[in-house]
């Protein structure tokens, strides 16, 4: 696993966080195309303003992605760029990345808008709304079309950062084929390192890019459907049992590594094996 373990542990960890700010903290209830809502969460209990709530949520989210682009930076750099001059930017583009990250929902943030104001906006934008939403106090964080270009940029970024690695790999792949001969074994080694690329990148499109397009086109057309609002809460807050599948599955020395912890925790508990399975192959069933 060598350096690749610590991104690997970044990437859970924003994981876990994103998951618990987004299902128990905050559980955020979206209204698009108005950049509004309110809380479902334990935080709004303890009085936690609306504003931080959208802040640390947002952030986590980008922090997420971030770690996911960066697992294919890594890739890259220990395949192909470990000795060329890649290894001098990769730090500055790490730290611009948090920075980004960290900073692209503050002016937003910072410039919330008079709520009587927003909400007669989004009485009008939105004249279906329901009574029952309308009943709760609802927060906006922004009436104006600029709110949200930062927002899309950071999503563009992304998109470009993965698109831009992940050829990069496929084309030092492709070259060294060409100039060297590949025995079989090493054959198989980069047919599984592909799919395990392409299925990192399908959670990443699934969980984010694609609730990302929605709320875009939502913004762009002032197109109101409660219904997709809410698939985009859901299809985040199932980017970390997905992510972790998917970890499970295309890292078999992170695999072999949970096993042997599931091992020791099921000899600690005292539970007994029915059958001794590999767990490259599938899981063992407990008594």
């Amino acid at each position: 696993m060598g350096s690749a373990k610590w991104y690997l542990l970044n990437s859970h960890v924003t994981c876990i966080l994103l998951d618990w700010g987004i299902t128990v903290l905050t559980v955020p209830y979206l209204i698009l195309p108005v950049i509004g809502g309110y809380p479902l969460g334990i935080l709004r209990w303890f009085g936690v303003p609306i504003v931080v709530q959208i802040y640390v949520s947002m952030t986590m989210v980008s922090f997420t992605v971030t770690s996911i682009v960066l697992i294919f930076e890594n890739r890259f750099y220990q395949l192909y760029a470990i000795n060329s001059s890649w290894r001098y930017l990769r730090i500055p583009f790490i730290i611009t990345n948090y920075l980004l990250d960290a900073t692209h929902v503050l002016p937003a943030c910072l410039m919330v808008p008079d709520q009587k104001v927003a909400l007669e906006f989004a009485y009008k934008r939105i004249p279906n709304l329901s009574d029952e939403t309308k009943a709760e106090t609802l927060f906006f964080l922004g009436i104006d079309f600029w709110i949200q270009i930062p927002y899309f940029l950071i999503g563009l970024k992304t998109a470009v950062q993965v698109c831009l690695f992940i050829w990069l790999i496929n084309r030092n792949m492709s070259l060294e084929s060409r100039r060297f001969t590949r025995s079989e074994n090493t054959t198989n080694l980069q047919r599984k390192f592909l799919k395990a690329i392409k299925a990192q990148l399908m959670v990443l499109a699934i969980n984010f890019l694609l609730p990302q397009t929605y709320t875009m086109v939502s913004f762009i057309t002032h197109y109101y459907n409660q219904f997709a609002n809410n698939l985009v809460i859901i299809a985040v807050s199932l980017h970390g049992i997905n992510s972790t599948l998917i970890m499970l599955w295309a890292h078999k020395t992170y695999r072999e590594y949970c096993f042997t912890i599931f091992k020791k925790i099921r000899s600690v508990l005292g539970c007994t094996s029915v059958s001794a399975v590999s767990p490259t192959s599938s899981l063992t069933v407990l008594t």
